[in-house]
């Protein structure tokens, strides 16, 4: 096995500069995400590390050696598409096969070997049964087990998966996730997942790398990005649901820190207050968890103004979108409330827990102590 060294690479397409100097690092048998929404990077990222596409710049290291120029099939890399790519011409068992018989690799494997390994990765996968079907006899759970069997049939160093579960339906997603992390904690194959769904990630990841833009948010263990985010980005976007962030002003009063959001003044917390005290300016983000909001009556002393923008039920719970000026505000509640889109509501905010971001770098403030 062996880690991957993603080192100062730099990658543009045409006029739009993805990569500036993006530097990441996954270890040795480490399950990693690499998590972020669409045009991010993610894939591309991905397609630089099997040597599917050449950074302008930087290096890209597997184990000890720089694999930068090596042509895709001496990575030794596994990959398995987002679309499967499976061949409609062949058999699971020549699906499973091929990248043993491929023309680059004629006469290194014996026909024996090629059966035994066929056979050894079809169990380990519970394909055995189906080897001799075609793949359109197949169901999207079955492709999606002879894609990673043919991902893993070389014993690659590294495991590269593409959205593996995106094209399954909710229940065999949820099944899949389970399945994939069982074979690598099996085998322990250093693996790098690319996904759009934060659910997924923080179920599989071992370490999840938050991007955006072309850029790195934020590194680190699932817990980590959800208990302590390093950016607004990561805390709206890590989460069921995510953080909602709500724009607000630090002052004083009566030598008391307090937070302006949307015209009622809030009590800090004093740890908080102190972070406050020492940002780069008193316009700040807010990050508040659905448990720290309620709805109040809406002339209750401290409650928020607040507007319904959309509710549904989640479960047993009534999930409401509301909208606090500019921003949005998630609220759940065991109770069902008759409300519509629009109407006014009050709500009680606590900012025990809450986290604090410069509003304009959008980067969380340090602690105080």
């Amino acid at each position: 096995m062996a880690g991957i060294q993603i080192h100062n690479i730099h990658k543009s397409f045409g006029t739009l500069r993805l990569f500036e100097g993006l530097s990441l690092a996954c270890p040795d048998r480490e399950y990693m995400c690499l998590l972020g929404p669409s045009g991010c990077g993610k894939t591309t990222l991905m397609r630089i590390i099997a040597g599917l596409a050449e950074p302008e710049s930087g290096d890209v290291v597997i184990g000890s050696e720089r694999v930068n120029g090596l042509p895709p099939a001496r990575r030794n890399v596994g990959l398995a598409f987002q679309n499967y790519a499976l061949y409609p011409h062949l058999s699971v068992a020549g699906n499973l096969a091929f990248p043993l018989r491929a023309p680059i690799r004629r006469g290194s494997y014996g026909e024996v070997e090629i059966e035994d390994r066929v056979k050894r990765v079809a169990a380990l996968l519970k394909i055995d049964s189906l080897l001799h079907r075609q793949v359109n006899q197949l169901s999207g759970g079955q492709q999606q087990r002879v894609a990673l069997g043919r991902a893993l049939i070389r014993d690659p160093r590294v495991l590269l998966l593409d959205e593996p579960v995106t094209h399954l339906d909710a229940r065999l997603r949820y099944e899949m996730r389970a399945e994939i992390k069982l074979l690598h904690d099996r085998i322990g194959t250093t693996t790098i997942h690319v996904t759009h769904d934060q659910q997924e990630a923080l179920a599989m990841g071992d370490v999840i790398a938050v991007m955006r833009k072309g850029r790195l948010e934020q590194l680190g263990a699932p817990l980590e990005l959800y208990d302590k985010p390093s950016t607004a980005f990561v805390a709206g976007f890590i989460g069921d649901p995510p953080m909602s962030l709500v724009h607000a002003r630090f002052a004083e009063e009566n030598g008391r820190g307090v937070m302006n959001l949307a015209g009622a003044l809030l009590p800090l917390p004093d740890a908080l207050a102190a972070q406050a005290r020492v940002a780069p300016s008193p316009e700040l983000l807010v990050g508040l968890r659905p448990q720290q909001v309620a709805l109040a009556e809406g002339t209750a002393d401290g409650a928020v103004a607040a507007t319904v923008q959309s509710h549904g039920m989640v479960g047993r719970e009534q999930q409401l979108m509301l909208t606090l000026g500019p921003d949005e505000v998630r609220c759940r509640t065991p109770c069902t409330i008759h409300v519509t889109a629009g109407d006014r509501v009050g709500l009680a905010v606590s900012l025990i827990g809450a986290k604090l971001f410069d509003a304009e770098s959008g980067r969380a403030l340090p602690p105080a102590w």
